[in-house]
């Protein structure tokens, strides 16, 4: 999807009016990507988010839409840091299936087992 652009003047509502409801727009685009982060983290999916650019001619994030703004920042740093705990624990798993593919031999003749209650 692209970035979402608000025509502020079709809204025929006054400036501070028109970059709040901009803003409200962008937050919600951006709280659905952050959404659907969570969610394919948890399942194991791709994560895919889209591009998005403060808007240049919205003016400043209103005071009233902060808040919001804060808590959907803290959610996409708990993502980040989901990410980086995944990667590690996932590197942790494939430097054992690299260790146990350097110690197995083909063609002993009988399995090799992994003793995971260790």
């Amino acid at each position: 999807m692209p970035a979402v652009y608000v025509d502020r003047s079709s809204l025929g509502l006054s400036d501070a009016e028109s970059a709040y409801k901009a803003w409200q727009v962008n937050l919600d685009r951006i709280e659905l990507d952050v959404m659907r982060a969570e969610r394919n983290l948890e399942r194991g999916l791709l994560l895919q988010t889209d591009p998005w650019d403060v808007p240049a001619d919205y003016g400043p994030l209103p005071a009233e839409l902060r808040e919001r703004a804060e808590e959907i920042l803290a959610r996409q740093k708990a993502i980040i840091a989901k990410i980086a705990e995944t990667l590690g624990v996932t590197l942790k798993h494939q430097a054992v299936v690299d260790a146990v593919g350097r110690t197995s031999v083909a063609g002993r003749g009988y399995p090799i087992y992994v003793d995971v209650n260790v």
